[in-house]
């Protein structure tokens, strides 16, 4: 297995390899079972054994990685009833957010910026599909930080780097590309006049109700035992 030096961000050093190795994962060029060793990523990115056994800590920690003991660090894979866990965890994070980053808006509207950066990048023609996951989950990200609440963004952090590893491997089964960027354009121009009733509709049919829908139909359509 071989590891590149793409994703690093300025962060804490085991956050920057803890993003290396969930991009790789986002990439597919680490799969779900596949083992993570620690001495190549070492060599790699020229690091000591410390962050990298702190980062895989982490990983753990945020539902990514597993750790068998004597064994190593392993990829997890995350079956449909986790998946959908972890979306409505995600929806109640961001139904909060909205609730306190709307009020926020209306006396600065100068706080949209960053989600029309964000929006900017998803609509550039771009073949690295991490990099479109990104500005997706960069959106949304945004929308957890002007809530100022520190609670929900270290929960948002605690989500973030699986949702990006679903984003990337699994979007192409429940959403299009063109759907993707309405619904983000949509969700900015009700999140513009704070109409948060409707937000609330929006941010769910965005996040979880098209995946169980889609799911649901994919099940349905596949062979029985």
């Amino acid at each position: 297995m071989s590891y590149d030096n793409e994703g690093f961000r300025h962060r804490s050093l085991p956050d920057q390899v803890a993003d290396h190795i969930v991009v790789l994962i986002a990439k597919g060029e680490i799969s779900a079972g596949d083992r993570l060793y620690e001495n190549e990523l070492c060599k790699t990115l020229g690091v000591s054994r410390i962050p990298v056994r702190e980062a895989l800590r982490l990983l753990q920690a945020q539902g990514v990685v597993r750790t068998e003991p004597n064994r190593g660090s392993f990829v997890r894979h995350h079956g449909s009833d986790e998946t959908t866990e972890m979306l409505r965890i995600r929806l109640t994070v961001e139904r909060l957010a909205l609730r306190r980053a709307v009020p926020a808006i209306r006396k600065d509207p100068a706080n949209l910026r960053p989600l029309r950066r964000a929006l900017e990048q998803m609509r550039a023609p771009n073949e690295n599909r991490v990099a479109a996951c990104q500005a997706d989950l960069e959106f949304h990200q945004s929308i957890v930080r002007l809530s100022e609440s520190a609670t929900l963004m270290t929960v948002w952090e605690m989500l973030a780097r699986g949702i990006l590893v679903f984003l990337a491997q699994e979007r192409d089964a429940y959403y299009d590309n063109d759907s993707n960027i309405r619904d983000h354009e949509v969700l900015l121009e009700a999140i513009e006049v704070g109409k948060l009733s409707v937000l609330d509709d929006l941010i769910e049919d965005h996040i979880l109700r098209i995946y169980l829908t889609r799911q649901s139909q994919a099940q349905a359509l596949s062979p029985a035992p």
